[in-house]
């Protein structure tokens, strides 16, 4: 338990010093370690990907990142 501990402790100390811009990086970076393995994401992904690929064959345009975003979201 001690080593989790520290290992919590130089997480939280090398966060303390970013800028706030970083530090919104950084939970945007947790957020996706956390959904990473959520089967309904990589479900998502794995359609999404298909369809850009189809897209691609059809010369059709890519969606952006924040479409994508948002479509998942909903």
């Amino acid at each position: 338990m001690e080593k989790q501990h520290i290992w919590d402790e130089l997480i939280m100390d090398n966060i303390r010093v970013l800028p706030d811009r970083d530090k919104k990086e950084v939970l945007n970076f947790i957020e996706y370690l956390k959904i990473r393995e959520d089967q309904s994401f990589i479900d998502y992904v794995n359609r999404r990907s298909d369809k850009a690929v189809e897209d691609r064959q059809r010369a059709t345009k890519f969606s952006s990142l924040g479409e994508l975003q948002n479509e998942y979201g909903s």
